[in-house]
């Protein structure tokens, strides 16, 4: 049973919502990762006993809805929410009357913080909804042990909230313009209003973020130095009350790629209005730009408001910062235009809200989805996790995938081919770790702490080299060397590579990936090191831009894998490489699209691992860099640098090791990948890397690419000749020639 208690004298509010709460019945918990949430009762199909609503109320008023669980504190949960009526009364929502939420701050209650509910139902002609979400009030947010939610419950009590209304308003059978859903708020509330935009992807016709956290960044999630002074009070350790897992920091990243793809694919055309100041420390202005730029390349419909002091006006903007200034005003003098009754720009949605499609919306994430079902109306949000990866005991025949029910199914398609491939890159990941969450790409803050210019006779071509350092995620920072030939930095981006059809923008790329040695990134520079390896600087007087890294603990990079966050050395560098692909399409001579990588030994491995997972990686070289782990010395992959799990979780048994070179190197295709195998090379079997190109080349077949999957076997130890090199750079040259 739901009570309506907002009217009671505060003191009997609270114990009566006590008795309530220990009363009521008990909830379904559902496993999940670390502090996952529990199915609420009232979904077909739960275990939990059906939820009662209360009536629309007749006057301006508070009532109380029933919640989802929190599996912080189990139990029955309610949540107040304050409507206003654009006259005060239900009998004013007229066919033109829209509904609109305006949610409050972190720490605060009912409407603090964010756009004043009586303007906005009074002026705009909405039913205004404040709702103290979960954890509303200092008590709650700021001071209680437990972790502060950061938009995800919050924004599902927030649709709840919406859904009653809407719901409410067609029960009664009154009209009201559906098509005018809208929702602001500020800080927190900002926070929570686009996440609802996120959970609920076909419902808002706008919605205006006003200074609002744009994710659960680890600065905000441990309280760590960083962009923002907030502190979520969420914990590192696995098995902690509080951990955070990735599937929860991704799910609340409103910038996720892959989320902002699959809204996109559902239909989601609301406008997304960010307000945030440029000097804004407390929800960090690096993060508000990062989610509009992310926001546009998902070709979503977004407005950024980005307050200067030139902004300043005393009345409406009053600050540059966090605070903004008045949040009624912005909304309505800036913003109304959009969310008035009538005009030309009122943004009205099209087609039914996910409160009628009644339909299931699923975001993946590292270790299964978050399921936000629309079943009963209202929002439930789930977790899934993942079934274990599907194994298989013969990692040279790539012609075959298995289902979750372990029937196996042939390979002839592409389409088939990315069954076992996902399969592939999920089972290397036992071995790895998995790959860091789209939270972990922090801005790159390039800083240039070196510049010389290098002339012939001492280089062929006249070469600006840079020594940059990029931060690679929210704790380190990687060093590199950055060549850049001289015309392409005078601004002469004409292609200077041989055999391209049509001109380009932008020169191509290439990642120049190191050996084992202490010299690091300097020896591909060619600055130190054995003179064989300056493939950096060998491309770069070709006519390429080069960036060589340092790999982790080796050159500059210096680097502790005690206690790290990274599952293995090996998973550290891949990341690392993906953010230096960053770096290069970040540059304005570089063509973004045309970006090659190229490495000896431990580079040659570490450009296949980067590959598997970096599909801007067009073109890749490996030099005595790989064999098939059937034929090699497998203690030698379990150093912190490499993958130290091999020992600890399969016990150095190669039938047990869940992946082999044949299916990373397949996992390239079809993109062009060219092995270069010393005949003597004592560190790696030639016989063992001929296995792996004669099973790679069957899948290279199915995708109609033979020609794209070339090796070379110079009569030569573990080295890289000058000939091999020279025909790798022409391999590299012409694939990234193609059009």
């Amino acid at each position: 049973m739901i009570l309506c208690l907002s009217r009671l004298p505060e003191p009997i509010h609270f114990r009566i919502t006590s008795l309530v709460a220990m009363l009521s019945a008990a909830f379904l918990i559902l496993p999940g990762c670390g502090d996952l949430l529990a199915a609420p009762s009232g979904i077909p199909g739960s275990n939990a006993v059906s939820e009662k609503w209360p009536e629309l109320p007749p006057t301006d008023m508070s009532v109380e809805i029933p919640a989802q669980e929190w599996s912080q504190r189990p139990g029955s949960r309610n949540v107040r929410i304050l409507i206003h009526y654009p006259q005060g009364t239900l009998d004013s929502v007229n066919a033109g009357t829209g509904i609109m939420l305006t949610l409050h701050n972190w720490g605060g209650t009912d409407c603090v913080g964010t756009a004043d509910p009586r303007e906005l139902a009074k002026q705009l002609n909405v039913v205004a909804i404040c709702v103290n979400y979960l954890q509303s009030g200092r008590a709650d947010s700021i001071e209680a042990p437990e972790p502060y939610d950061c938009g995800y419950l919050q924004a599902l009590d927030a649709l709840r909230s919406l859904w009653f209304v809407f719901d409410g308003l067609q029960q009664r059978k009154i009209s009201f313009a559906s098509d005018r859903i809208y929702c602001t708020g500020g800080s927190g509330g900002g926070n929570v209003t686009l996440m609802a935009n996120k959970l609920a992807p076909r419902t808002f016709a706008c919605v205006v973020d006003l200074c609002g956290m744009k994710k659960l960044s680890d600065d905000i999630a441990f309280n760590l130095p960083g962009g923002s002074s907030l502190n979520a009070r969420w914990s590192r350790e696995e098995g902690h009350r509080n951990f955070l897992s990735a599937d929860e920091q991704e799910i609340r990243f409103v910038g996720h790629p892959g989320h902002l793809e699959i809204m996109k694919k559902l239909g989601s055309t609301a406008r997304i209005v960010t307000v945030h100041g440029v000097d804004d420390t407390t929800c960090p202005y690096a993060d508000a730009t990062e989610l509009v730029d992310l926001l546009r390349k998902a070709g979503m419909d977004v407005e950024p408001k980005f307050v200067t002091s030139g902004d300043l006006d005393g009345t409406i903007f009053s600050s540059s910062g966090h605070s903004l200034g008045d949040r009624t005003l912005i909304v309505l003098k800036h913003f109304g235009k959009y969310i008035g009754e009538t005009g030309e720009q009122v943004l009205r949605r099209k087609g039914p809200t996910d409160f009628e499609r009644h339909e299931t919306i699923r975001y993946p994430t590292t270790n299964g989805e978050f399921v936000i079902s629309y079943a009963a109306g209202y929002p439930t949000g789930t977790f899934e996790p993942s079934p274990a990866p599907v194994s298989y005991s013969d990692h040279t025949d790539l012609l075959h995938w298995k289902d979750k029910a372990g029937q196996v199914h042939p390979v002839t398609t592409p389409e088939d081919w990315q069954n076992r491939r996902h399969d592939i890159l999920r089972n290397f990941q036992l071995a790895a770790g998995n790959l860091p969450s789209p939270v972990s790409r922090v801005p790159l803050d390039l800083k240039v702490l070196e510049e010389v210019r290098l002339d012939p006779p001492a280089v062929r071509q006249s070469l600006i080299r840079k020594k940059i350092s990029f931060q690679s995620d929210p704790y380190d920072r990687v060093p590199a060397w950055l060549f850049i030939p001289v015309s392409a930095e005078d601004g002469d981006t004409r292609p200077v590579v041989t055999g391209a059809e049509k001109p380009r923008h932008g020169i191509p790329a290439v990642l120049c990936l190191q050996q084992t040695t202490n010299a690091g990134k300097n020896e591909p520079a060619g600055i130190e090191g054995d003179p064989s390896m300056k493939y950096a600087i060998e491309l770069a007087e070709r006519g390429l831009i080069t960036l060589a890294p340092d790999y982790p603990s080796f050159g500059e990079h210096a680097y502790d894998f005690d206690g790290d966050r990274y599952r293995s050395g090996t998973m550290k560098a891949i990341w690392d490489n993906i953010r230096a692909v960053d770096v290069l399409q970040s540059l304005p001579q570089a063509d973004p699209v045309r970006i090659g990588c190229i490495g000896h030994s431990l580079g040659g491995h570490n450009a296949i691992f980067t590959a598997a997972f970096e599909p801007r990686l067009v073109v890749i070289v490996s030099s005595c860099g790989f064999t098939s782990l059937r034929k090699d010395d497998l203690p030698s992959w379990t150093g912190p640098r490499y993958m130290p799990q091999i020992a600890s979780q399969f016990q150095n048994d190669i039938t047990k090791v869940p992946f082999d070179f044949h299916e990373l190197v397949a996992v390239i295709a079809p993109r062009p990948f060219l092995a270069c195998a010393a005949t003597l090379d004592s560190d790696f079997d030639v016989s063992g890397v001929r296995d792996v190109i004669t099973a790679a080349q069957r899948v290279y077949a199915i995708h109609s690419s033979d020609d794209r999957l070339a090796s070379l076997y110079p009569e030569a130890p573990h080295s890289f000749p000058a000939e091999t090199r020279q025909q790798a750079y022409d391999f590299l040259i012409r694939h990234l020639s193609e059009p």
